[in-house]
């Protein structure tokens, strides 16, 4: 649960079980996305999420979030300011995948 009273209440990097998000924390408004390699973009305006394969079978995935949909597919219509790296993967049983998703809002 996110605590109630501010300073408290602004998280970072974290998962907030009661309202079902992930909250970036506070983030710079208009970064440029081309330089997320950046060690220091990588450190604020990325993360992690370990994708494990702990089924019986290879296993090729595709990762996509909502917001990176096209309009058409029920996406928003504008343009999304988060970035999945790899799209896509090949996890043989058992292994692991870092997923990287990066956020870059344009606006509040």
């Amino acid at each position: 649960m996110r605590p109630p009273t501010e300073p408290e209440s602004y998280l970072a990097k974290t998962f907030v079980v009661s309202e079902n998000v992930f909250d970036f924390g506070p983030l710079l408004i208009g970064k440029d996305p081309e330089k997320r390699e950046e060690e220091e973009v990588k450190k604020v305006n990325g993360t992690f999420f370990q994708i494990t394969n702990n089924g019986k079978y290879d296993l090729e995935a595709s990762f996509v979030l909502k917001s990176t949909l096209p309009n058409d597919e029920g996406g928003p219509a504008d343009k999304s300011p988060f970035i999945i790296e790899p799209a896509e993967a090949k996890l043989k049983v058992d292994e692991t995948l870092n997923l990287q998703v990066f956020a870059f809002p344009d606006a509040a």
